[in-house]
């Protein structure tokens, strides 16, 4: 494969996780706490890690009650917004990539309340490109 067409891969990779972005906080500003337009963006199963857990979900009723979670959660801080930071795209190979991003998450005042590093790994499916890992990594 040639670097022009790992250019290519990651720049999929990248409109698709704009997609997400774009998604996820266009929910959860609206405090919405339907996970159905973020469903798409996942593959079940998938692999989750934090600092604390190591979880996978294995059915798509799992994925979408986490999603629920997560907005509840957000919804519960006064959510008012997130910046992406300095997201990096890496294409891995003509089907995965690592996106990893820095979420600074405010609450409806403008103030940062969260400021998270999160490393994702993507995959090309039959259906697109879906996050199969998550990572939280260490501040």
């Amino acid at each position: 494969m040639t670097h022009t067409d790992l250019a290519a891969v990651a720049n999929e990779a990248q409109a698709w996780f704009d997609g997400y972005v774009e998604t996820f906080i266009g929910l959860a500003a609206k405090g919405s706490i339907d996970p159905a337009p973020l469903l798409d963006y996942f593959s079940v199963p998938i692999s989750m890690t934090t600092g604390t857990a190591h979880t996978v979900l294995t059915s798509a009723e799992a994925l979408s009650q986490g999603l629920a979670h997560e907005l509840r959660g957000l919804c519960d801080a006064d959510y008012g917004g997130s910046k992406a930071l300095d997201p990096v795209v890496r294409a891995l190979n003509e089907r995965a990539a690592e996106i990893e991003v820095t979420w600074a998450r405010q609450d409806s005042q403008g103030r940062e309340f969260q400021r998270v590093r999160v490393l994702y790994l993507g995959a090309r499916t039959d259906a697109g490109w879906r996050t199969v890992a998550s990572v939280i990594l260490a501040s």
